[in-house]
C-alpha cells in the first residue's frame, strides 16, 4: 500500500479506538473482535482495497454488532485516539500480527500508559513493547487470562504436558509446533491462528 493509503487506514483504525471507548465497549472484548474480524484479516494480509473507505461507524458494526450514528466530532486526539494509532505503528514496525501485540500489550494497559508515553516519541514505546513482550510467553498470559495450568490444557487437548511446558519456556518453541497442536490451542482458547505465527 502507497504512503496515503497507509494513513488513511491508520486514521479510521485509530478512529475505531475512539468509538469503542466512547460507547463504553468493553476493550478486552473490542480487542477479541477485531483479531477475529475481516477487517483486521485483510490489513494483515494487505488486501485493504475494499475496506479503505468503508466509514468507520460501519466497520465497527461489522466488528461488535454496535450501531452508531455518525459522528464526525470524534476525530479529536485523545487517549484512545493514540492507542489505535500506536497500535498500528507497532504492527507496522515489528511485523508482528495484532493478536500478538493485543496479548503482549492488552489495552487496559495501553490506556494505563497514554500519560506516560503520549508526548514521548514512538520510539519510546516501541522499546517498551519490545521489552515487555520477552518477559511473559504466550501461552504463560494465555494461561493466566484463562486460569489454567499447563495440566489443565494436556487433559484438555492431549498435547503432551511436556510439549507444553516446552513452549511455556519460549515464544521460539511455540512458533515450531505443528499445525495440529496450533489447531487445539486455537479451539481451546478461541484464539486466532495468527498469534502462533512469528
Amino acid at each position: 500500500m502507497n504512503n496515503y493509503e497507509l494513513d488513511n487506514l491508520r486514521e479510521t483504525f485509530s478512529r475505531l479506538f475512539v468509538l469503542a471507548v466512547r460507547n463504553k465497549i468493553n476493550f478486552t472484548s473490542f480487542t477479541n473482535l477485531l483479531c477475529q474480524s475481516e477487517f483486521l484479516s485483510k490489513i494483515e494480509r494487505n488486501k485493504i482495497d475494499d475496506i479503505i473507505n468503508i466509514p468507520v461507524e460501519k466497520i465497527l458494526f461489522s466488528i461488535t454488532g454496535f450501531e452508531v450514528k455518525e459522528d464526525n466530532s470524534y476525530g479529536i486526539y485523545n487517549d484512545a485516539y493514540w492507542c489505535g494509532q500506536n497500535y498500528f505503528d507497532l504492527h507496522i514496525r515489528t511485523k508482528k500480527s495484532f493478536s500478538y501485540i493485543f496479548l503482549k500489550l492488552p489495552m487496559v494497559k495501553m490506556m494505563d500508559i497514554y500519560s506516560i508515553f503520549h508526548e514521548m516519541d514512538f520510539s519510546s514505546l516501541l522499546d517498551y513493547f519490545n521489552k515487555i513482550e520477552k518477559e511473559k510467553t504466550i501461552i504463560r498470559i494465555l494461561c493466566e487470562g484463562y486460569n489454567k495450568s499447563l495440566n489443565d490444557i494436556s487433559k484438555a487437548t492431549l498435547i503432551p504436558l511436556s510439549t507444553l511446558k516446552k513452549y511455556n519456556l519460549s515464544d521460539e518453541n511455540l512458533y515450531k509446533a505443528s499445525f495440529q497442536v496450533v489447531s487445539k490451542l486455537v479451539l481451546f482458547f478461541d484464539v486466532p491462528y495468527s498469534l502462533f505465527v512469528q
